[in-house]
């Protein structure tokens, strides 16, 4: 497995993968990837256990956030929601890109400026459409920042 950082987008092109709060691309596998949802989630739980020196994550939320860590569903949603990282990966079928963002109700990580930079750069010289739904988890909601408009999923 590659743990590698990318800061360089023409890197990242042609893969899937995570992009962390400073914008660096995290490769996981080929773009495409027939059994992509499995590759984020075992690359994610390796680069968990050597970059933080976890090896089984605990987490001590709030009451309040009980309920949300129980709709985690693998080490990937740990590394997006826990550690602030986006997620970049492609439908294989539609071939269309899914995105996922850091929930800020979660652990206070919220999406960077670095990382929507690093992820618009990657989509465009993918030619994929970069006005699509990041999802966080929750209901969606549309903001206008930074000259960007986000269709977010909280």
């Amino acid at each position: 497995m590659d743990f590698n950082s990318y800061d360089d987008f023409k890197d990242a092109i042609g893969y899937d993968g995570f992009i962390d709060k400073y914008g660096n691309f995290y490769k996981v596998c080929k773009k495409n990837k027939k059994d992509v949802r499995d590759s984020h989630n075992e690359w994610a739980k390796q680069f968990i256990k050597e970059k933080y020196n976890i090896n089984d994550f605990k987490f001590n939320p709030t009451a309040s956030a009980i309920l949300t860590l129980t709709k985690l569903h693998g080490s990937a949603e740990i590394l997006i929601h826990c550690f602030g990282y986006v997620y970049y990966s492609h439908d294989p079928f539609y071939l269309k890109p899914i995105i996922k963002v850091p929930n800020p109700k979660i652990s206070g990580y919220k999406v960077t400026s670095a990382q929507l930079d690093m992820l618009f750069l990657i989509m465009n010289c993918h030619n994929e459409d970069t006005n699509i739904p990041l999802f966080t988890g929750e209901e969606f909601s549309e903001y206008e920042e930074d000259g960007y408009q986000y269709t977010l999923k909280y």
